[in-house]
């Protein structure tokens, strides 16, 4: 029903000097401060570090399991196995390069 309503509203009312989402701006000048409704995007990030040593630990263990590695033979397995107990003993953070290894083992279980 909204996206409806959406789609028959003219252009004029949908962009008002070269800002989009006009009259929902409009709407929410009424309500919220203007500040907050105009102001530049903000990127927002996950905790991935905390999470590779929480809750996604045993998930990323059994990608990063030595002997997997060694079977697989994509990666030097030292190497890794040494950024994956620096990170969870806190010493570095190595959550951006581990994602990557963890994402490209992820798609190989899922494609062999």
């Amino acid at each position: 029903m909204v996206v409806e309503f959406a789609w028959q509203l003219p252009l004029d009312l949908k962009i008002k000097s070269g800002v989009g989402k006009s009259i929902l701006r409009d709407v929410l000048y009424k309500y919220v401060p203007r500040e907050m409704i105009e102001r530049p995007k903000r990127g927002f990030s996950i905790p991935l570090a905390q999470w590779l040593r929480g809750p996604l630990r045993d998930w990323a263990e059994d990608l990063l399991n030595e002997q997997r590695l060694q079977t697989e033979g994509y990666f030097y397995v030292k190497p890794i196995r040494k950024i994956w107990y620096e990170h969870l003993s806190g010493k570095r953070d190595h959550a951006t390069r581990l994602w990557s290894i963890l994402m490209f083992q992820a798609w190989i279980v899922e494609n062999i």
